[in-house]
C-alpha cells in the first residue's frame, strides 16, 4: 500500500471537505506571508503608516511571545521549544476536527485556524518571531499589534463559538 493511498484513507469519506479546508489554509497561509513581507519591506525602517489617525496604524513589530506577548520574557531557547511544541499538538488536533468535520461552517473555522496558526509557525521557524504590523488603538488606549494570521484564527475560533451556542440554543 502506498503513502498516497494511506492518506486517501486517512483523509476519510468527505475528501472534497478536506481538500477544501487546506485548501483555504494555504490561502490564508500566502495571504498572511504576503501581507508580513509588504509590512516588512515598507515598515523597517521603524516608520509608521497611519490609515485612520488616532485608529488605525501600521507599525511594523517582533513579537517574540505568543498571543498578547506571552513567553516573550522566556530564553529563546525556552519560548521556541515551547511555543512551537504547542503549534505542533495544536496543528495535529485542527488537522484532525478538519477532517471529522461534517458541515462547512466547521470546514471554514478549523481551515482559518489552521491556516493563521501554520502562517506564525513558519515566521517563528524563520526569524525566532512573529511578524505583526495592525495596531488597532483609540489615541493611547492600544490592543495589541497584530497579523492577518492572528485575525484567521480569531475569526475561527469566534465562528466554532457562534456555532456552538446555535447548538446549544438548539437543544434547550
Amino acid at each position: 500500500m502506498s503513502i498516497f493511498t494511506k492518506f486517501k484513507e486517512w483523509m476519510g469519506v468527505d475528501r472534497g471537505r478536506m481538500v477544501l479546508g487546506l485548501v483555504i489554509a494555504l490561502v490564508v497561509v500566502i495571504l498572511d506571508l504576503v501581507t508580513k513581507a509588504i509590512a516588512t519591506a515598507w515598515l523597517a525602517d521603524g516608520s509608521v503608516i497611519v490609515i485612520i489617525p488616532n485608529f488605525f496604524d501600521f507599525v511594523l513589530v517582533h513579537n517574540l511571545g505568543a498571543a498578547f506577548g506571552m513567553f516573550a520574557e522566556q530564553s529563546a531557547l525556552v519560548r521556541n521549544i515551547v511555543l512551537l511544541g504547542i503549534a505542533f499538538l495544536a496543528t495535529i488536533f485542527i488537522v484532525q476536527q478538519l477532517r471529522e468535520s461534517d458541515n462547512s461552517f466547521d470546514t471554514l473555522s478549523f481551515a482559518l485556524i489552521l491556516g493563521g496558526a501554520v502562517g506564525n509557525v513558519i515566521d517563528r521557524l524563520r526569524f525566532g518571531w512573529v511578524v505583526d504590523f495592525i495596531h488597532l488603538h483609540w489615541y493611547d488606549l492600544s490592543w495589541p499589534v497584530f497579523n492577518l494570521a492572528d485575525s484567521a484564527i480569531t475569526v475561527g475560533v469566534g465562528m466554532l463559538i457562534l456555532d456552538n451556542f446555535r447548538h446549544n440554543k438548539s437543544e434547550l
